[in-house]
């Protein structure tokens, strides 16, 4: 009996590590396939528009017109119906914080792996400083890896990227704003290091 309640003792205090462990590498994976398919698709629109971005879009929902012609899509939202449906009506920064819903307010496609994304317009020049370095930014790509599944946290499973004048960076490369420690520049942590360790 006292071998079966250490074990169980043991098990209790590895298991959750373990699941955690886990579904981080998961959260990885999926970080690695959204990102290599974006960047195709980068690729794909600078080309078939004599390679540049500028004056492709005016809007968001320009943004996210171009993208669908590019992505395989299972469901779409508009601005208005997004949160709930396409994005999770509840996400929250790695404090516990809850993210404002002012930060959803883009229209959204889901990816066959279930990965939501939201498109915001930025400058039809590609040449804002929002939270960049230098005038080059075009527009910003959020995905949240797993959808509306939890856990739902900046930095976990919910990443920016921007569409720049040259290429698609993650938020928190040395061209943006957001230290690489922070919740929203982990998407360059992840990318540089392939792990989420935080």
């Amino acid at each position: 009996m006292i071998t079966l309640g250490i074990i169980g003792v043991v098990a209790a205090m590895t298991l959750p590590a373990l699941i955690n462990k886990t579904q981080n590498q998961e959260l990885v994976t999926s970080f690695k396939k959204v990102y290599s398919e974006l960047s195709q698709v980068y690729m794909k629109i600078k080309a078939d528009n004599g390679g540049t971005f500028d004056g492709l879009c005016k809007s968001s929902d320009d943004y996210y017109i171009l993208y669908s012609k590019y992505m395989k899509k299972v469901k779409v939202c508009n601005a208005s119906t997004v949160l709930g449906k396409c994005w999770p009506k509840d996400w929250y920064y790695s404090t516990g914080t809850k993210v404002s819903a002012e930060e959803v307010n883009s229209s959204s496609l889901i990816l066959p792996s279930g990965t939501s994304m939201l498109f915001y317009y930025m400058s039809e020049a590609c040449d804002s400083t929002i939270e960049l370095k230098e005038p080059i930014g075009c527009g910003r790509i959020r995905v949240d890896l797993n959808g509306l599944k939890k856990p739902n946290v900046v930095g976990k499973d919910i990443f920016d990227f921007y569409i720049t004048k040259d290429a698609l960076i993650p938020r928190g490369s040395d061209k943006t704003t957001n230290s690489i420690t922070s919740d929203w520049g982990r998407a360059a942590y992840v990318l540089q290091n392939g792990k989420i360790d935080y």
